[in-house]
């Protein structure tokens, strides 16, 4: 396999390098791409040294995370598949990716939340109701649309170029992606690889994450129905994508109740009332930024993903059914016995 390792960076240019730097390793990976769109001084003047090896740098003004991974599927076209992770997370086994699609045409990451530094208690609450409800999602075998690393194969990339994405300011695009291979029929799966994601850890940077991202889920169904003309699997499968999270959510707030429950459930509901910022453009927290290092979660090694006699598989117009034997494990939106 030839694949094309592609990093998105806005303003985390040195650990996105460290990152390209250990995705240049992987023997699949032939070209490792960086589509920068830093504004900070300090950023541009280290991006004058990223050079060398496989690693190639586009930089250009400020636009979207959308604008770059048009550049990426357009670059993607000549190699054998497309590895996509974000410059500001930590990945401890991006080969498992592209092993994923020896059976798969789409494979996204699991994803384990990184607990807040310090004694932030809301923040550490809410970011421990995420990695209970993530939990919770991976053991039903559910496919995480939520992004941060993504592995296309040839035929993935194909039929999003084909789906026109991209050619306009597009919201939520890591999981307009996803949605739109659900419904292609792809074959679609989720493998955990160690990759470990930040939340934001002040009340205020929680307000701004959830008005950033109130309503991008239902903007991200209709942007995709308009381009692929399958409306109506374009809805079932983001309706049960969305039933299965919400369930999973609620589950956890109300299994294990802790004394800050009565405070985080009502801001949660309180801030799907807030207005909505630009999501086409990128914009970066402070406390959802990772600490400038590579490496996994600690304490939290990376797991391949282990093979399994069965798989819940995509298939073009109709519902789900049982792949072939051998070719990888569970995971689909639609999960039997919820």
């Amino acid at each position: 396999m030839r694949a094309l390792a592609f990093i998105p960076s806005y303003n985390d240019v040195i650990h996105g390098h460290r990152l390209a730097l250990q995705l240049e390793a992987l023997p699949d990976v032939a070209r490792v791409l960086i589509v920068d769109e830093s504004d900070d001084p300090a950023c541009l003047r280290y991006l004058r040294g990223v050079r060398g090896g496989k690693v190639d740098v586009v930089h250009r003004e400020r636009s979207g995370k959308w604008r770059a991974w048009r550049t990426a599927l357009e670059a993607a076209m000549p190699y054998d598949a497309l590895l996509q992770v974000d410059s500001d997370v930590v990945i401890g086994d991006p080969a498992a990716l592209l092993s994923a699609l020896e059976w798969a045409d789409v494979a996204t990451a699991y994803q384990e939340i990184l607990p807040p530094p310090g004694r932030a208690a809301f923040a550490r609450r809410v970011a421990e109701i995420y990695a209970d409800m993530h939990r919770g999602l991976k053991a039903r075998g559910k496919f995480n649309m939520g992004g941060q690393a993504i592995a296309l194969n040839r035929r993935a990339v194909a039929g999003i170029l084909g789906a026109s994405l991209f050619e306009e300011p597009v919201h939520a695009d890591d999981h307009v992606v996803c949605l739109t291979a659900a419904a292609l029929g792809l074959r679609c799966t989720s493998v955990d690889c160690g990759l470990g994601i930040s939340l934001p850890m002040s009340l205020g940077e929680w307000m701004s994450y959830r008005s950033r991202h109130r309503g991008a889920i239902g903007w991200a169904e209709a942007y995709v129905a308009s381009k692929t003309g399958l409306g109506e699997e374009v809805r079932r499968v983001s309706r049960s994508d969305y039933v299965h999270t919400l369930n999973a959510f609620i589950r956890v707030a109300l299994g294990k109740p802790r004394p800050l429950d009565p405070l985080v459930l009502p801001f949660l509901a309180f801030s799907s009332l807030l207005p909505l910022e630009d999501r086409t453009l990128w914009r970066r927290l402070k406390g959802s930024k990772q600490s400038q290092r590579a490496g996994h979660p600690v304490g939290n090694p990376p797991r391949k993903c282990a093979r399994s006699p069965h798989a819940w598989g995509f298939t073009l117009g109709s519902e789900f059914g049982r792949g072939r034997k051998g070719v990888g494990p569970p995971c689909n939106p639609f999960i039997a016995g919820l």
